[in-house]
């Protein structure tokens, strides 16, 4: 049964005004976290892990949990959390199960502590949930970063050492596995299931069709920004080119009003896919934000998704 537990009006808000604080289509990486998950009382299990040019990564393992006390009040409250606030760090102990599990990844901006939100909405009901740092984010590898480029090609090997990692987790059933991005997260997990071929579904929100498309968009939207392309994005792995040869199953979510992905990028995406696939035009909805498409149809956003990864994953 599927029962995403609503947070109060006031934290949801609290949480998106500090995460769109930051430019869509920006690299603005943040290095502190504002909140760990023990602070609302979350067990996980903070890992690392090396990339295969030598970085080591940092990761957060959530198992699947049942929370009560703080988490159903303070979750999503990207602030820091009084220390008289705080419960008690539980002391995480390791489960013979092996869970169905959901990579949520960063996109361009802050870092992994603003999945905590999500990933709250599906430890809940039954999955293991990893979420981790690019380099350059949050405690991960500094790494420099250019932040008029629309993202690194080097987060593409990243994701494979946190994939690969994850699969050989205790908790973690290596045969069900599914992906979430949203805008830049969305294309650069569209990568993986374009290259790889051990992923079990994928959820994209704001997914764009190629670099160049994008960038011709956002000029027209931020006519004063200078984006950049990064010239060693492998090509053959943007979705509008990959989508023909994707046989995940894959969930495709955009905002009817949504002015940097806009509609048309996911329907020519989405019209390319041969394998199993869904289409959620969100009405009224926009990029992000407080009317992006998990906000303004909350919490069935996370009944659809919810829904999808049960029926590929479980």
């Amino acid at each position: 049964m599927i029962v995403p537990v609503k947070p109060p009006k006031f934290v949801i808000f609290l949480f998106i005004a500090i995460l769109f604080s930051k430019s869509l289509y920006a690299m603005n990486p943040l290095l502190d976290y504002p909140c760990v998950p023990s602070d609302f009382g979350i067990l996980y299990r903070e890992v690392s892990f090396k990339t295969d040019d030598g970085l080591v990564l940092k990761g957060w393992l959530y198992p699947p949990q049942d929370t009560t006390g703080l988490s159903k009040d303070f979750i999503g409250r990207m602030m820091a959390m009084p220390d008289s606030l705080k419960p008690e760090r539980k002391e995480y102990h390791y489960s013979n199960s092996h869970n169905p599990t959901i990579i949520i990844c960063d996109g361009d901006a802050g870092n992994m502590a603003f999945s905590i939100f999500y990933a709250y909405h599906y430890f809940t009901n039954g999955y293991a949930v990893f979420t981790f740092d690019w380099r350059g984010f949050g405690e991960s590898a500094p790494w420099k970063i250019d932040q008029d480029q629309l993202c690194c090609a080097e987060f593409l090997t990243d994701y494979n050492a946190a994939i690969n990692f994850i699969k050989d987790q205790p908790e973690v059933d290596s045969a069900k596995i599914g992906l979430m991005g949203f805008s830049t997260g969305a294309y650069l997990s569209f990568a993986m299931i374009a290259s790889r071929d051990d992923i079990s579904a994928y959820v994209g929100r704001a997914l764009i069709t190629s670099l160049n498309d994008l960038t011709a968009n956002l000029q027209k939207v931020s006519p004063n920004r200078n984006f950049v392309i990064p010239q060693n994005y492998p090509e053959n792995l943007l979705p509008l080119k990959a989508a023909n040869k994707v046989r995940t199953p894959v969930f495709l979510i955009v905002g009817e009003k949504d002015d940097r992905t806009p509609v048309w990028m996911s329907k020519k995406v989405y019209k390319r896919l041969k394998g199993p696939k869904e289409l959620w035009i969100v009405p009224e909805a926009e990029h992000g934000g407080v009317k992006g498409p998990e906000m303004i149809t909350y919490p069935e956003f996370f009944t659809k998704t919810l829904s999808f990864y049960n029926k590929y994953l479980k």
